[in-house]
């Protein structure tokens, strides 16, 4: 795997691919690291080695095996190649070797289906990766359009959208937009998460996820955290039938104040909001 714009190695394709792998955590994909360091291997190189090194044994061993089960099956991939040719080599490798062993891994290759199929059968994998890093829906749709005047296909009258609330994960949100962006669970122990409290490392990568997630809205971003919680949610924090944590560290260090409520949005905040939107 090489930058598709430079042609250089690229390291951090490599790197990322291995922390996808289903059962390989980053403590594993961190354990290849120092592994390379400290038997001054190429970091990159040692996916392509003819055989394992002694060192690297257990679950880096395997993960990197994964890792070249998967360069050898796409090394004669070309990125002129269309969804319709790959679709089905990327669900093979979705099940067969990313996400193998785990017990969503009907989801996840149900979830790259449902996505292909809603692209030109004829669209290139370029052209996917275009669409894939677009800032925002505009963008996307304009890449769309390209391609379907390069397929010769007459778009269709444009249809006016219907607005719509998309649920995304922190992590889901990376590279998209929204107008109005929420953040609920602002809480100490969920964001950031307790795991994340003892490791300084997890810390920082949890308050850049926090001010990616606050950065993806246009017009207003509306963060919120609990007085506490009760029931199932409570048990799936702490096991406990009533959890109260205290509010995000990341929300203290922004300086601002929060306001107790028992309902949404005044009235007048709502307005404010919507003419900023239209003014966008």
């Amino acid at each position: 795997m090489r930058d598709a714009a430079t042609n250089k190695p690229d390291y951090i394709a490599h790197r990322a691919l291995l922390g996808q792998l289903h059962g390989i955590g980053p403590n594993t994909a961190r354990a290849v690291g120092d592994l390379c360091v400290a038997n001054n291997q190429n970091f990159r190189e040692l996916f392509y080695l003819p055989a394992t090194p002694h060192w690297l044994t257990a679950r880096c061993a395997a993960g990197v095996a994964r890792i070249q089960n998967v360069i050898q099956q796409t090394a004669g991939w070309q990125l002129a190649d269309t969804i319709g040719q790959r679709t089905g080599d990327i669900a093979q490798q979705l099940s067969g070797v990313i996400f193998t062993g785990s017990g969503q891994v009907g989801a996840h290759v149900g979830t790259w289906n449902a996505f292909s199929g809603s692209l030109p059968m004829d669209m290139t994998l370029d052209e996917a990766l275009q669409f894939l890093g677009a800032d925002d829906e505009a963008e996307q749709r304009q890449i769309l359009e390209a391609v379907n005047v390069r397929l010769g296909v007459v778009a269709a009258a444009a249809v006016p959208q219907a607005k719509r609330i998309r649920i995304l994960t922190m992590h889901g949100a990376k590279g998209l937009s929204g107008k109005v962006v929420f953040i609920p669970g602002a809480e100490q122990g969920i964001i950031p998460s307790f795991r994340a409290l003892q490791a300084a490392g997890l810390l920082n990568e949890q308050r850049r996820l926090f001010y990616v997630s606050v950065t993806r809205a246009k017009a207003a971003c509306i963060v919120s955290h609990a007085a506490a919680h009760t029931g199932a949610g409570a048990f799936l924090i702490l096991q406990r039938r009533r959890v109260a944590l205290p509010r995000s560290q990341f929300l203290n260090e922004t300086g601002l104040p929060s306001v107790n409520r028992t309902s949404g949005l005044t009235a007048a905040e709502a307005t404010a909001i919507v003419a900023d939107v239209n003014g966008l």
